[in-house]
């Protein structure tokens, strides 16, 4: 192992926790669940969430990846339904991931085929875990947090939990370019311990691990070659940890257990 990998490896180590870290100020997280739940569906639309995870062999942080894509479906009356989607994906400008530079720079957000051209540009692998379904409560607050990374008030920073982007919350990772829109737990449930494809299972299990997945066991695999995703080698990733399916009834009871819309909290396992 290189000098500078254990230093990187060191740094992600001895970070991990995040609890002190200062996040972008995501409007995402502000918005409560519950509050969604009183916004109907619109009629005729379904949602999907696809979560993915890429690395290289060996593993190296510079070439390690992770994004994800929400889909809505809108049925047509006698006609194909039409699909749009919308991806995280969080780069620097540049595309030259420097896991040593502890400084904010800009940020990029990439689309799903860009993110597949790049990372395997880098020969990583790629990893997928679904498409789920979901409710629109995910896919609204998902919307959020793309608008905002895309504002220009979010800069990028490989290792976030040192250095500049914690001190004033002006920068971030992929990995946390999608946590930091959870209403409910902070960056200790996503540590930098985690990266590459670990990091991507981490954020599916705290997907599961609450009422957000419509029959959580069932992929839509008729998505993959609906978004073109068929054109590349994907390894189909299945997360068996115990799921809470969604339901109006279970997040009402989710927060009444103890979780405060748009706070951090930690419940015990």
């Amino acid at each position: 192992m290189s000098r500078r990998y254990a230093g990187i490896v060191l740094a992600l180590w001895f970070t991990g926790c995040a609890a002190n870290d200062v996040r972008p100020p995501s409007p995402a997280r502000d918005i409560s669940s519950l509050d969604l739940l009183a916004i109907p569906a619109s009629p005729g639309e379904r949602y999907y969430v696809i979560i993915f995870g890429s690395q290289s062999t060996p593993k190296a942080p510079r070439c390690t990846h992770s994004w994800g894509t929400v889909v809505k479906v809108t049925e047509t009356p006698g006609g194909a339904p039409t699909i749009e989607s919308h991806t995280i994906s969080w780069f620097p400008a540049s595309l030259r991931v420097k896991p040593w530079w502890f400084h904010v720079e800009p940020g990029t957000n990439l689309d799903l085929h860009t993110t597949m051209e790049e990372v395997h540009r880098h020969h990583e692998r790629v990893s997928m875990w679904g498409p789920y379904e979901t409710w629109h409560g995910l896919y609204r607050r998902f919307l959020v947090q793309k608008q905002f990374m895309e504002s220009g008030e979010v800069g990028y920073q490989c290792i976030d939990t040192v250095g500049e982007a914690p001190r004033d919350g002006t920068g971030c990772d992929c990995i946390h370019a999608m946590s930091d829109m959870d209403p409910i737990f902070d960056r200790r449930r996503y540590p930098l311990t985690y990266f590459g494809e670990a990091a991507s299972r981490n954020i599916v299990r705290q997907v599961r691990e609450r009422p957000i997945l419509i029959n959580p066991d069932q992929t839509h695999d008729w998505l993959i070659p609906a978004l073109g995703l068929d054109c590349y080698k994907i390894i189909r990733r299945q997360e068996t940890c115990p799921a809470e399916e969604f339901s109006p009834e279970n997040v009402r009871a989710y927060y009444e257990r103890g979780a405060q819309p748009g706070r951090s909290h930690i419940f015990s396992r």
